[in-house]
């Protein structure tokens, strides 16, 4: 059974709801948050851009609407931004509960058929709670998306080795060490990925920025050793 999960539109348009805004519809967008401006108020042109700003809100030139099917233009998003800095003294909005939920959720379960060793169905897990993180609104945290990006990667590397798929285990490893070069963990994903593909003495190298990140990991230690025998 698959379980829906709420995209960036829809967690905006639930935002701005409680923020004011009414909703709007417009194909092919779907559901979109459309705020009111106020009367009498002025507008003007952005230079070299076929956007009109009024009242703080951006708004198709041709059609002076801020969700255009027309236009493709999908304003709903930066015009929740604005309006939300300026309900809350330029505060940006916290992140959304729900989707760290999800989030957590699903690297539970990823966790867990991994421990059974169910590695493809826990894959499966850790790319699904990679899809939900993808879709995080612009003012989320960027530290915080970073920590959960890198894990889920480097648990879904994890998978990917047991499956005997180094090639796209090794990518997950590439992304996670250049996201977070400090953490010995992705090293070692990238140490093991590159003894699958044969690259023992890259392997190695990865493995040596590993320990010396984490000189107490015996499994990394483990691995150098092997990895140096082939040198």
């Amino acid at each position: 059974m698959t379980t829906s999960t709420p995209g960036p539109a829809a967690a905006t348009a639930a935002a701005a709801t409680a923020a004011g805004a009414a909703p709007g519809t417009a194909a092919p967008f779907g559901p979109r948050p459309v705020f009111p401006t106020a009367a009498g108020k002025p507008s003007f042109e952005l230079a070299g851009q076929e956007v009109t700003v009024t009242d703080g809100l951006l708004h198709c030139r041709a059609h002076g609407k801020q969700v255009c099917a027309d236009c493709s233009a999908d304003f709903s998003t930066q015009n929740f931004i604005a309006r939300q800095l300026g309900a809350n003294r330029m505060a940006l909005p916290p992140p959304n509960p729900q989707m760290e939920q999800t989030i957590q959720r699903l690297k539970t379960e990823g966790n867990e058929l991994f421990r059974a060793q169910c590695h493809f169905e826990a894959a499966q897990k850790y790319t699904e709670a990679l899809n939900v993180a993808a879709q995080r609104p612009l003012w989320d945290p960027s530290a915080a998306i970073i920590e959960e990006t890198t894990v889920l990667m480097s648990n879904r590397a994890a998978c990917l080795l047991a499956l005997e798929h180094a090639p796209e285990a090794y990518w997950d490893a590439e992304v996670v060490t250049r996201l977070k070069r400090g953490w010995s963990k992705g090293h070692f994903r990238m140490g093991r990925a590159l003894m699958d593909l044969g690259r023992c003495d890259q392997a190695a190298m990865e493995f040596r920025i590993g320990a010396s990140l984490d000189a107490s990991a015996r499994d990394i230690r483990t691995a150098l050793e092997k990895a140096e025998e082939y040198v």
